[in-house]
């Protein structure tokens, strides 16, 4: 049987590169895009395409020709890439609002785009979205990622049901996530309360299994 091949975005991420990492072991070929250099290994199953800044769509495009050129058509595809920022309403500005767009909407829109028609041509295909806790119910100081991350969502369930019976799409809605940026950024938190990166790998996985062949259009959310 063909090895699956699995495009991730957002792969020098603390998740991003986690899941690259966790799936290439797994026996996946994996494809890791990033805007940065990754620091992770390339296999014979994990291949980098660095300096992807997928808010081109042009961009998203030649990652899909070099997955198939490398590997195989895509069977998955995980939407990782984005960004954060935390500001209150009155500090806000337009400005921001497109770069959380940019950055969480734009670049998982332009890449989901791109791989549809592969996606279509292939059977038992998998989107998953990285959506928020904060996108459901915004906290102070979250309204710019939150718009963003709300967009993930409507999104995901428009295309959830367009998409032919061989396509699910769902998003993983997971509260804050215990990332060493994190940490530095809200130095004050319990960290105890925070989200593993393993469990949200985990609920990743069962999604791409056929046990979850039904679930579609589906927002998981889940906490630390």
């Amino acid at each position: 049987m063909e090895q699956q091949t699995i495009i991730i975005t957002g792969a020098t991420g603390t998740l991003g590169s986690a899941s690259v990492q966790h799936f290439g072991d797994h026996g996946f070929n994996v494809v890791g895009l990033s805007r940065r250099k990754s620091l992770i290994a390339p296999t014979s199953n994990i291949h980098l395409i660095e300096n992807c800044d997928l808010t081109n769509f042009e961009n998203a495009q030649s990652a899909i020709a070099q997955t198939i050129e490398k590997y195989s058509k895509p069977t998955v595809l995980i939407n990782i890439a984005g960004g954060f920022i935390w500001k209150e309403i009155v500090d806000t500005s337009y400005d921001d609002i497109d770069t959380m767009m940019d950055l969480n909407f734009k670049t998982m829109y332009n890449m989901t785009k791109a791989t549809l028609e592969a996606l279509s041509e292939t059977s038992c295909c998998r989107i998953i979205n990285i959506g928020a806790t904060g996108a459901i119910t915004a906290a102070p100081g979250m309204a710019a990622y939150a718009i963003s991350k709300s967009a993930v969502m409507r999104y995901t369930e428009a295309l959830a049901a367009e998409t032919s019976d061989n396509i699910t799409v769902n998003a993983l809605m997971p509260s804050i996530i215990d990332t060493p940026q994190n940490r530095k950024d809200m130095p004050n938190q319990d960290f105890s309360k925070w989200l593993a990166v393993d469990k949200i790998i985990a609920k990743m996985a069962y999604l791409i299994s056929l046990e979850a062949q039904n679930t579609n259009g589906k927002f998981i959310s889940f906490n630390g």
